[in-house]
């Protein structure tokens, strides 16, 4: 892999795959919802929409049309810290394909009437995540625990500040954050190295440097019980404390953790509640990280008379869980870690994506040996510290949603009152 640096900073990263016959290529760019401020919330995800209208080029129809004569897709989507977009096609057809995407990016055209189209389009987005029971849940939950931060915001923004959008505003926006020196070009498979760099010199070597060393915000932790009333056949729960930021050097140890509490098939919250107890469909933890701030939250699906003892039985096993973890859990953990990790890393997707994001935000990419020998160092004692430090009973927060019951209620089964 190399990295080839234009004259006003714009970053290409390029990972050669030659026994393939297809190339992974896309733009990141550090511009997402915790660069925001209350009252631009969710430009960045208009912006992703809007570059798909058009450009002083091609029409939103020609931008369509051309894709599919490539046999490509072109997409995007836009995360708290960066927005993306990217593509995987054919390799003779990779440079034509990702011209399109050049051309989007750097020259789009924000009509007028186009935005307001779009906004429509927005509002039935927001009603689709609204009717999901699941995603509710975790825009509520992270929406509670993060409230005075940009990173507690819906990445769509609200309704409110989505209306106001103008063009001033997505311009304005663009000035800011799609600069070169937030902006990475990410080549993987089989592709025309050479090639690869013209067509980022030509769209975007002329760009000005502007030294923008805008950060996402952080967020202060606020403990919270949340109850959504939603009609449903299931509930949907979130359990969730302080965790760790995508910098913190134990992160490989927060991801044992999880995967020994319930991120895998033999955890100990998927063997007790769904396979002991059939109490649940589906539980699952995770470690939701972002530069300045975290979270690590249990999930699960269950029916309404199922919570009290599935909430009361999670957290009779976090209050063990520390002391209790075992050397062969480890061992366990850390194969499925290493492996999940090279196997991703075989797909020229999510090289192209880990390879794009490491370099725009640490400035470099940890070669993989390096990463396997860091999560098989992990030991026992450095998951029970990190054990004891996030899974603090005091710290916990809980947001139902569906046929919920009282938020007193919910307080009472997570054992914040007595």
């Amino acid at each position: 892999m190399k990295t080839v640096t234009l004259e006003n900073g714009f970053r290409i990263v390029l990972k050669s795959v030659p026994q393939f016959k297809t190339c992974a290529m896309g733009i990141w760019v550090a511009s997402g919802s915790g660069y925001e401020a209350p009252e631009t919330a969710g430009v960045s995800h208009f912006i992703e929409h809007m570059v798909f209208k058009g450009t002083a080029k091609r029409t939103a129809l020609d931008i369509a049309k051309e894709t599919d004569a490539l046999g490509s897709v072109i997409n995007a989507y836009t995360a708290k810290d960066y927005t993306c977009f990217y593509a995987q096609a054919l390799s003779e057809n990779s440079a034509g394909v990702f011209d399109i995407i050049c051309d989007m990016v750097s020259r789009p055209l924000f009509s007028e009437d186009d935005i307001e189209t779009e906004k429509g389009v927005i509002m039935e987005e927001f009603s689709m995540y609204e009717d999901s029971p699941d995603d509710l849940c975790s825009d509520t939950f992270c929406r509670q625990i993060w409230k005075e931060s940009m990173l507690g915001y819906d990445i769509l923004g609200t309704r409110k500040t989505v209306l106001a959008m103008s063009r001033d505003i997505l311009f304005e926006h663009m000035k800011k954050f799609y600069v070169p020196e937030r902006m990475i070009a990410s080549f993987c498979g089989n592709f025309d190295e050479d090639e690869a760099v013209s067509l980022c010199k030509k769209y975007f070597g002329d760009l000005e440097n502007t030294g923008s060393t805008a950060e996402p915000d952080g967020a202060e932790y606020f403990r919270n019980i949340t109850a959504v009333k939603k009609e449903a056949m299931q509930n949907q729960l979130v359990i969730g404390f302080p965790g760790i930021t995508s910098r913190d050097p134990r992160r490989h140890s927060a991801a044992i953790m999880s995967s020994i509490l319930g991120a895998s098939s033999s955890s100990r919250l998927f063997q007790k509640l769904r396979e002991e107890l059939g109490l649940v469909y589906s539980i699952d933890t995770a470690n939701t990280k972002q530069e300045k701030a975290g979270y690590f939250a249990i999930y699960m699906a269950l029916s309404p008379k199922s919570e009290k003892k599935a909430i009361e039985e999670t957290m009779k096993i976090i209050a063990e869980f520390p002391e209790s973890i075992t050397q062969s859990e480890i061992d366990i953990a850390i194969e499925q870690g290493v492996s999940g990790y090279v196997i991703e890393n075989e797909s020229i997707t999510n090289l192209a994506s880990s390879n794009a994001l490491e370099t725009l935000f640490y400035g470099f990419v940890d070669p993989e040996e390096e990463v396997v020998k860091r999560i098989r160092a992990v030991t026992l004692e450095d998951v029970r510290k990190i054990s004891r430090e996030i899974l603090n009973p005091k710290n916990a927060s809980l947001c139902a949603v569906g046929n919920v019951k009282s938020e007193k209620t919910y307080k009472k089964y997570i054992g914040t009152v007595k």
